[in-house]
């Protein structure tokens, strides 16, 4: 049975979303082609027909989707301190699947390299443009020092909250970081 071209669309848009959420849970190298293919009802066949240069296009296609969920999420906030105080909480913190690429991706993507890397650079100057927009240390939004400043201190916060086993230590560092960039 011929597949449509709507079908192979909803296809790939079901494996990119499926990678997108699970590259970040398990990440980049913890779950391969015949796991993702099977999540979506697909067999290798079809997901090869989506993804004709295989893994290497997935991820790159994966992450970027990944990173315009968190641009398309801060376009909606109005001000960095908006931003910040959705972006440094418990429940980011704590949800793998849904949690932003910067923190969840970087150490898979620095081993990883080539085209992964092109893809996850991209997002972060996506991140960082969106940055720019907000009103922030400007009349007409924010230096792109001061964005870079933001998006180094949220994501590290990120980071160390994550992996810290330390709850309390992970509040008080995400408590300062929001501190720090609020109105």
């Amino acid at each position: 049975m011929k597949v449509t071209k709507e079908q192979r669309l909803l296809n790939k848009e079901k494996i990119l979303t499926a990678a997108s959420r699970l590259y970040r849970e398990h990440g980049i190298e913890g779950i391969g082609i015949g796991e993702l293919s099977k999540s979506v009802g697909l067999t290798h066949g079809g997901f090869y027909r989506q993804f004709p240069e295989g893994k290497e296009q997935l991820v790159s296609e994966a992450i970027e989707r990944t990173f315009d969920e968190y641009r398309d999420r801060w376009q909606n906030q109005h001000s960095i301190s908006e931003v910040v105080q959705d972006y440094v909480t418990r429940e980011h913190r704590d949800n793998q699947q849904d949690s932003c690429p910067i923190p969840t991706l970087a150490a898979d993507v620095a081993r990883i390299g080539g085209s992964a890397s092109e893809a996850y650079t991209k997002g972060v100057h996506r991140l960082l443009a969106t940055l720019m927009e907000k009103q922030g240390d400007l009349a007409d939004g924010t230096s792109e020092e001061r964005a870079l400043q933001i998006l180094a201190s949220i994501s590290g916060a990120m980071i160390i909250a994550k992996a810290s086993s330390d709850p309390e230590l992970a509040d008080k560092l995400m408590a300062a970081v929001v501190r720090q960039w609020s109105d």
